[in-house]
């Protein structure tokens, strides 16, 4: 394994300076959802964000009339409300690992751990789904899943903005109109959507990032101390991204391994569920996007849409990452997956070090 020198420049708090450096590079842009890479570009441009909205991801968050804690609190807002962003700052607090807060309505400001940056698409349904099924992802801010589209039928689950999901086939029905049949690829039975909530991804955004580069040659760094991820093509930094690496709820519990390991399968969506247990709560969460794994027990990269705290460690062991970012490390990393498999597994992956 090459030595890695350059690893020890990670291993620091981030300045004002150096948070807002990234910034402007685009860094930020990373940790928003796909089509919201704009998001940093947007203060004093009315025409770009207009249309940009935040879904509140818990119960009960948080309305201030400034951005700080410690100021008045003006709203509590239900689960899966949904405000207009009407700003974004970006705090002087160099204690915090996160400290983007959002203008909401015009009318408070709310930390953005618990606020997900989203858009309302909806989707031409006059489409042809492959015999094999095809992946789509959820452009609206959520959708209700049926378990059928029968009389009776009842609602499953909520989908939320950029999460994703193998399309089975395109129905019609005189009174419903079009609607989807999903996969649940941990139960295999179906889900039932609205064929406009979905977005069909076409083939050309899964192909590979970088094949001509030689697999040894990409690296994977995951600072736990930093919560960033940095990928290498040689010694050169080509992509980074803040992360939520798994947080250790009680001793034994969920912290991400450190070690050295490399992707070995691949899913472009995932249902993935666990039951609470003596170490914490459990979590029950269909249409996880662009996972990566890079050990045999489940730890993976992936998107993440139930919270936008990167930089704080939330998760049950696996790396949370904003779904574009996640969708950059699933197209870059071996072992590169066929636009129509929603499952692959592959020799001689990306190497992954975990400091």
């Amino acid at each position: 394994m090459t030595e890695l020198p350059f690893v020890e420049k990670f291993k620091h708090k981030l300045t004002r300076r150096e948070f807002l450096s990234y910034l402007s590079l685009g860094f930020m842009g990373m940790m928003l959802p796909a089509d919201l890479v704009l998001g940093v570009q947007w203060i004093g441009n009315q025409k770009q964000r207009k249309d940009l909205l935040g879904r509140v991801t818990q119960w009960g968050v948080r309305l201030y009339q400034s951005a700080h804690f410690d100021a008045d609190v003006v709203d509590e807002m239900p689960l899966d409300s949904l405000w207009r962003i009407t700003d974004m700052v970006v705090t002087d607090d160099e204690t915090s690992a996160n400290r983007i807060w959002y203008e909401l309505n015009g009318k408070g400001y709310a930390h953005s751990r618990f606020v997900q940056p989203v858009k309302q698409h909806l989707n031409e349904t006059d489409t042809i789904i492959p015999a094999d099924g095809c992946l789509g992802e959820i452009t609206m801010p959520f959708v209700d899943a049926y378990n059928s589209m029968k009389p009776g039928r009842r609602i499953a689950y909520r989908f939320y903005y950029a999460s994703t999901f193998w399309v089975l086939q395109r129905l019609v029905d005189p009174e419903l109109g079009v609607w989807y049949e999903l996969l649940d690829d941990k139960y295999y039975r179906a889900f039932y959507v609205p064929a406009h909530a979905i977005r069909l991804v076409p083939a050309e955004e899964l192909t590979p990032l970088s094949p001509n580069i030689p697999a040894d040659d990409k690296l994977l760094l995951v600072d736990l101390a930093t919560q960033i991820l940095s990928a290498y093509e040689g010694d050169r930094v080509v992509f980074k991204s803040k992360i939520s690496s798994g947080v250790r709820l009680r001793e034994g519990g969920f912290a991400t391994p450190k070690g050295q390991y490399r992707t070995i399968r691949k899913r472009p969506c995932r249902h993935m569920d666990n039951p609470a247990n003596a170490y914490g709560s459990g979590f029950d969460l269909p249409g996880v996007p662009w996972v990566s794994y890079f050990t045999s027990d489940g730890v993976a990269f992936h998107g993440t849409y139930w919270h936008n705290d990167f930089g704080v460690p939330h998760s049950h062991g696996c790396i949370n990452m904003p779904p574009q970012a996640a969708k950059w490390v699933y197209r870059w990393s071996t072992p590169s997956v066929p636009h129509d498999h929603y499952f692959y597994a592959g020799t001689n992956g990306t190497r992954v070090i975990v400091t």
